[in-house]
């Protein structure tokens, strides 16, 4: 379980005093706390941030929490999200949900159940860093490929053997076979399998093909 003193939290919210007394609880369990009143605040300072947990307020002027959440997933990837609210809004805990808090918590609430599921959070947030770090390291090795290397590679992401593949591109089965030996080479892959592992970690789309195509795949 990551450590309370290594995990920063991030409290975003415009009620002041609740800000203060959340910030000192969180200052006190020993977590590197720094608050913000403003969802817009928050958005700018994203890129010098160290990862870490988002206690972010649903309801807040000019952009909400939820906005936040939806509007900027991508800029919030080396987050986790604990959704906090005053209102007993469940269509709003659930859209939190979707656009990926890992929590909702609504006001008021017990300090030490919170203190709890943050350590359980803080887990979450170190699956989720090396889970993002293995998808780059396999993005990285995806863009080593070749334009026909990464053509195969898609087209074996439909499950089709070699011959297909080589129908489908207009090649030789020799010559899908070498490009299928330097596509391995490049991504350190073993077998066909492991390099299939690499490119949907890597979130490469496969081939999808059109007329003519569709039906020498199907062939």
């Amino acid at each position: 379980m990551a450590s309370v003193t290594s995990c920063c939290c991030y409290v975003v919210d415009d009620d002041e005093p609740f800000q203060t007394s959340l910030v000192a609880l969180l200052d006190a369990a020993g977590y590197p706390v720094r608050p913000f009143a403003a969802t817009s605040e928050f958005l700018a300072a994203v890129p010098s941030l160290e990862p870490g947990i988002i206690l972010l307020d649903l309801r807040m002027p000019g952009m909400s929490g939820l906005e936040l959440l939806e509007q900027h997933a991508a800029a919030l990837d080396k987050f986790v999200v604990v959704m906090i609210s005053g209102h007993g809004d469940i269509e709003r805990a659930v859209r939190s949900i979707k656009a990926g808090a890992i929590e909702f918590v609504e006001k008021p609430f017990d300090p030490e159940q919170l203190l709890e599921l943050l350590e359980a959070v803080a887990t979450g947030l170190t699956a989720k860093l090396a889970g993002a770090a293995d998808r780059r390291h396999a993005e990285a090795k995806i863009m080593l490929l070749s334009p026909r290397e990464h053509e195969v590679l898609r087209i074996l992401l439909k499950g089709a053997p070699n011959k297909i593949v080589a129908r489908t591109l207009d090649l030789s089965v020799r010559t899908v076979e070498m490009h299928r030996a330097h596509m391995l080479a490049k991504l350190g892959a073993r077998s066909t399998a492991e390099a299939l592992r690499v490119a949907m970690l890597a979130n490469v789309a496969p081939w999808e093909p059109e007329g003519r195509d569709r039906d020498r795949l199907r062939a």
